[in-house]
């Protein structure tokens, strides 16, 4: 079993056969989740990064105690 190699298989659909098969109000609406995906996945990233930074940031320049008269 270990032996074993898993294969992939892409189903691929010309334009022309995917208009066919899916009406347009469809269509408009499967490219806006894909977009929203994207935009939801860029956001993870931006998110990831700016707390990266922060971090970055607090360690970069240690905290002196000033004493004040």
């Amino acid at each position: 079993m270990a032996d074993e190699k898993s294969r992939e298989i892409k189903i691929v659909l010309p334009e022309e056969l995917f208009a066919l098969l899916v009406p347009g109000k469809t269509q408009q609406h499967l490219l806006n989740a894909k977009k929203e995906l994207l935009l939801a996945v860029r956001s993870l990233i931006d998110a990831r990064i700016e707390s990266l930074d922060r971090k970055a940031d607090s360690k970069a320049a240690p905290k002196k105690k000033i004493k004040v008269e």
